[in-house]
C-alpha cells in the first residue's frame, strides 16, 4: 500500500464513531463510497429498497475530491453527518428531506446543511449581448439564447433575434 493509498480516510470508522455519538449505534452500515464525480455537493445519500424481491441496501457518497482539502478530516465529518441524518430519518419512515425534523438534528449535530468547498468548474463559454454589451459565461455550449434584459426592455420579454447571444471566439 503506497502512502497516498493509506491517507484515504476509512468511512466505516467514521460512520461508526457518528453513529455512535450522534445515533446511539442505531444505524445498520450501509454502502459507503467515495464519488470522484461530485462537484456541488459533497455528499448523498440513496434510499435502499425495501421490497423483498429487488433489495439492495442504502447508499451514502462522499465527495473523493474533500480527500485534498485542508480541513479534510474535518469536511468527511461533516458530510457524512449530514448524509447520516438522510439514512437516519429514512431507516424511521419519515421523510428524508431537509425537513423541520432534519434541520433540528442537524442543529443538535452541528453539521451544515451547505458545501462549504464545491469544486466549481471553470467557465469555457462566454457569451456576449451585442446590445447591451453583457457578457454571460456558460460551462457548456448553449442553444440559440438571447439577452433576457433586453427582451424585456425593448420587446415585452419575448425572445427577438436581435438580441440574441453571441459566442465569442
Amino acid at each position: 500500500m503506497s502512502t497516498s493509498e493509506s491517507k484515504v480516510p476509512d468511512l466505516a470508522l467514521i460512520f461508526a464513531q457518528i453513529n455512535e455519538r450522534h445515533f446511539d449505534g442505531f444505524l445498520d452500515l450501509p454502502t459507503l463510497q467515495w464519488n470522484s464525480r461530485l462537484r456541488s455537493s459533497a455528499g448523498r445519500f440513496f434510499p435502499g429498497s425495501r421490497k423483498w424481491l429487488i433489495e439492495f441496501p442504502p447508499k451514502i457518497e462522499i465527495a473523493s475530491y474533500l480527500i485534498q482539502e485542508q480541513r479534510a478530516h474535518e469536511l468527511i465529518i461533516d458530510t457524512l453527518g449530514h448524509e447520516m441524518i438522510h439514512y437516519w430519518l429514512w431507516v424511521r419512515r419519515r421523510p428524508y428531506g431537509h425537513t423541520s425534523e432534519f434541520l433540528a438534528k442537524m442543529k443538535a449535530m452541528g453539521v451544515s446543511r451547505y458545501n462549504s468547498v464545491p469544486k466549481v468548474r471553470p467557465y469555457k463559454y462566454i457569451y456576449h449581448c451585442q446590445q447591451c454589451l453583457k457578457d454571460f459565461p456558460a460551462r457548456r455550449k448553449l442553444g440559440p439564447l438571447a439577452c433576457a434584459e433586453c427582451c424585456k426592455l425593448y420587446n415585452q420579454g419575448k425572445y427577438d433575434i436581435k438580441y440574441r447571444l453571441v459566442l465569442q471566439g
